[in-house]
């Protein structure tokens, strides 16, 4: 007789799939879990006013969520500039969540899209202790930093080639 040791497979531990969707404007259920996740993250950890969150660009900019299990997880918001470029804002993702790779997996869906639609650049504001994760997204520092909602913050770009 063999006897086999067998380890229990934790569900847990299993990768999940996560599955990414956005939509452009403020009047759809994407658009709600992406508020939901803002909220969570930086209104109620972060103690950012909702009023300097939730702001008037929000009809006119392209809202990314990432889903894992349909419970709303990570997400982002994009700005399409007038020359073109993307400004990816507003990167949040829901603490249990956290450090799963979905913030890394979310930002490189939407250089795809930058890819895909001919975009010169990406910008966007980082808070410092996310300048790391960036960097290895390729984006670059570009400025000096600023303060916002009394976090420090550089601009960081990732120049597109097509």
């Amino acid at each position: 007789v063999r006897y086999l040791k067998t380890f229990p497979l934790s569900i847990e531990s299993a990768p999940k799939q996560m599955d990414i969707k956005h939509t452009l404007g403020d009047n759809s259920v994407i658009f709600r879990d992406a508020t939901y996740i803002r909220r969570t993250v930086f209104v109620r950890e972060q103690n950012m006013p909702e009023t300097q969150e939730i702001d008037a660009h929000e009809d006119h900019t392209v809202h990314y969520v990432g889903y894992i299990e349909q419970d709303p997880a990570v997400t982002a918001r994009v700005h399409v500039l007038k020359d073109g470029g993307f400004r990816i804002q507003r990167v949040a993702t829901i603490k249990s969540f956290r450090g799963q790779g979905l913030g890394f997996k979310l930002i490189e869906a939407i250089i795809e899209d930058a890819k895909r639609t001919k975009t010169p650049y990406i910008i966007l504001f980082a808070q410092d202790h996310a300048i790391g994760f960036y960097e290895k997204l390729g984006f670059e520092v570009i400025s000096e930093g600023e303060m916002e909602a009394n976090i420090p913050h550089h601009y960081m770009k990732l120049t597109i080639n097509h």
